[in-house]
């Protein structure tokens, strides 16, 4: 870029950093208009993401041609305040067709093409960041069970085996604790399934209450939960249950296994802590009761 061309291209940004509401107003206009997007279409933080990218358009070579932090950072709470992949996109052209319009009206034809090529390529890291978002909120809902706000199966198999590599490494065990909500069915029958849905999401904020910080919980079925609970032996799992117990959840049965010791895999340590709940409940009945671990038996760390 040569001097006159820098010259042109910083003066157009500093006056749309002046113009911004009303380029931001412009914005707004042109998506209405655009038949790809619902009539009514309000872009959000609509003149903060003008004075972004006019602040992007002003920077030299090279960092004029790579990530722009200014640009990112304002994107990305755009895209979370946009809410769709379709919408942040047809919103994100729309500006760019605005801004296109404007820089031609401010440079002379000489000076456009260095800021053309530069607008096109900030809205496209930004319509790149918006798909990463919604690529981030996809994986994160196939991963998390909606009614408690646990991680779900796909989650606790992916964990699983990375937790298991970890332990081949450092040569510690993996605990794990299945759980089983008694009573859902009865709930569901005799209140209502509001009511079972209750029950479960108490039963969840009891578990995470009390796990350490390197234990995750799981929902994996209807009733059922799994702990998995890093660096812990049997007796670390069953005092585990006695924490949870006495930390006020609803009641249930239990099940532990630990690897390497007592399974090699997690299709049989899954199995093992599952056939463990049933012959507990098969002994005991629903809803086995203990006195709660002491305060110092496990830690929170």
């Amino acid at each position: 870029m040569d001097m006159a061309t820098a010259s042109g291209a910083s003066l157009a940004a500093v006056t749309m950093q002046l113009e911004a509401e009303d380029l931001a107003a412009a914005w707004r206009e042109l998506c209405h208009w655009d038949p790809m997007l619902p009539p009514g279409t309000e872009p959000p933080m609509a003149a903060r993401m003008v004075r972004a990218v006019a602040d992007g358009l002003s920077r030299p070579q090279p960092l004029g041609w790579g990530p722009d932090p200014v640009v990112e950072g304002v994107t990305e709470g755009f895209v979370v305040a946009v809410g769709s992949l379709e919408l942040a996109v047809g919103e994100l052209v729309c500006l760019r067709e605005t801004i296109r319009r404007r820089l031609e009206q401010l440079l002379l034809m000489d000076e456009r093409q260095e800021s053309m090529d530069r607008l096109t390529m900030l809205i496209d890291r930004a319509i790149v960041m918006a798909a990463s978002h919604a690529a981030r909120q996809l994986e994160h809902e196939a991963m998390v069970d909606p009614l408690t706000g646990l991680l779900n199966r796909r989650a606790l198999e992916r964990d699983l085996r990375r937790e298991f590599a970890r332990a081949e490494r450092y040569g510690t065990p993996v605990g794990l604790m299945m759980v089983d909500a008694d009573g859902l069915k009865l709930v569901n029958d005799s209140e209502g399934h509001l009511a079972g849905d209750s029950l479960l999401r108490s039963l969840a904020t009891a578990l995470t209450d009390v796990l350490r910080t390197a234990d995750t919980a799981y929902r994996v079925g209807g009733d059922e939960f799994v702990v998995v609970l890093p660096g812990a032996d049997r007796d670390v799992a069953e005092l585990v249950a006695a924490r949870v117990l006495g930390a006020g959840a609803p009641l249930f049965s239990w099940g532990v296994a630990t690897y390497p010791d007592e399974a090699g895999s997690v299709e049989t340590l899954i199995d093992l802590a599952d056939r463990r709940l049933f012959e507990q409940r098969r002994a005991h009945g629903r809803g086995r009761t203990f006195a709660p671990a002491p305060a110092d038996g496990l830690g929170k760390d």
